[in-house]
């Protein structure tokens, strides 16, 4: 649980640094919608969805063209799936100042640029701007987790632009918060509160999934 805490507070710190108005953090094996978010898209289907060039899917399976993220609540459950080659735009409603979702086998070649009202930010997995695992494992913690952004007072989202170089870039559960943010210090109790409810459900899914062998 140590370990958890402290590569979250790293991923925020170090991914802030590059942009100060804008925070993120990776808990892995976290789930969304944690507390004050609300999920906005389930991708059922494309419908929210802007494809702006290449292939871009939504399916439950796990085939060559992407794997569920293994931390999302429920599995099984259908996601989206940018395709090598592929990008697509998430747009965000007004006043939107924070989001997350399920981001699962994360890879070196995916990108994430985030829309601000302080202008975009580019995360690229297994950089200085995301310094997390990124080798594409399907499975473990470290690559299947709860991926959160929040700004500083004031600073508001209107979009999210998924990009990949391969197959694939995969997501789930997308989140948001509107209206005001907490205090820092709040964010890193949070935070914490995010990995806590992430490693309880996955213990709980794994518990069943013995029970039931």
């Amino acid at each position: 649980m140590r370990y958890l805490f402290i590569s979250t507070i790293a991923a925020a710190s170090l991914a802030g640094t590059a942009h100060a108005a804008v925070q993120t953090s990776f808990m892995p094996g976290g789930s969304s919608a944690t507390a004050g978010f609300t999920i906005i898209d389930t991708f059922d289907d494309l419908s929210g969805v802007t494809i702006n060039s290449g292939t871009v899917i939504v399916q439950s399976v796990n085939n060559g063209s992407g794997a569920p993220p293994a931390n999302s609540v429920p599995s099984g459950t259908s996601y989206l799936s940018v395709l090598g080659g592929a990008s697509a735009t998430i747009n965000f409603g007004a006043n939107t100042t924070a989001f997350q979702f399920d981001w699962g086998s994360i890879d070196s070649y995916n990108t994430l640029t985030i829309a601000s009202s302080a202008g975009n930010l580019v995360i690229v997995p297994g950089s200085a701007s995301f310094p997390n695992d990124a080798n594409g494992n399907q499975f473990l913690p470290n690559t299947n987790g709860l991926f959160t952004v929040w700004g500083d007072a004031g600073e508001t989202f209107s979009s999210i632009t998924l990009a990949s170089k391969s197959n694939s870039f995969e997501i789930d559960n997308l989140a948001v918060m509107s209206g005001a943010v907490p205090e820092p210090a709040t964010w890193a109790m949070l935070i914490t509160g995010f990995g806590l409810v992430g490693f309880a459900a996955r213990r709980r899914r794994e518990t069943m999934v013995h029970t039931h062998a």
